[in-house]
């Protein structure tokens, strides 16, 4: 779950969603170049990553959840307690999954996903959050396979049309930020495909 989705559902659309997580970044950046001891703020600042790479495209998402990722890692570094640390690099680890054009590499960061979960659920075994979290991490190359299936259509299609809806690119990704808990994953990468978006390079 993000860290912003209460605060960002005060916003109706994309762009209005996407100006509270840079203004998020941009904070938690300060606050943590005033204290480089700030854990808090470099999950924040992860958190933010996480959240606008899912309204850019291609290499440029992947790259900008690798950042979240590395600063998730330092807040561990600093506070190797912080589940929400650990929770947010699951998701990112998850991302990366089903962008990934290769299916063994997509298992590699699933796996890193699960791996995040599970010491999650090891801090508190009473979660069902964090159980669902493993069980979706266990499901996630059948999602893949649905997921790449419909992207490798479009991008077939999308040759013969050339033009893309200004509106919604986002849908794909802001489903596939809860997918743990919202079980929606296939359902957004089926929107995603319907815009014609297309794999990123490895």
């Amino acid at each position: 779950v993000s860290l912003f989705t209460t605060s960002a559902n005060m916003f109706g659309d994309d762009a209005d969603r996407e100006q509270f997580f840079e203004a998020a970044r941009q904070q938690a950046q300060r606050e943590y170049e005033d204290d480089n001891t700030n854990a808090v703020a470099l999950v924040r600042w992860g958190g933010a990553l996480l959240e606008l790479a899912h309204y850019k495209q291609g290499q440029e998402s992947v790259e900008m959840i690798q950042q979240a990722i590395a600063k998730l890692k330092k807040a561990l570094e600093i506070d190797p307690e912080r589940a929400d640390a650990e929770w947010c690099m699951g998701n990112a680890y998850t991302s990366l999954g089903f962008l990934c054009p290769d299916k063994a590499k997509a298992q590699e960061q699933f796996n890193l996903a699960a791996a995040c979960f599970k010491r999650c659920q090891e801090r508190d075994p009473t979660s069902d959050t964090y159980k669902k979290a493993i069980e979706m991490c266990d499901k996630a190359p059948e999602y893949y396979d649905e997921i790449q299936s419909h992207m490798q259509a479009q991008g077939i299609a999308a040759e013969r049309d050339a033009k893309r809806p200004a509106s919604g690119e986002s849908d794909f990704w802001w489903d596939l930020g809860g997918w743990v808990l919202l079980g929606a994953v296939l359902v957004g990468a089926m929107t995603f495909a319907r815009l014609g978006a297309k794999a990123p390079a490895a």
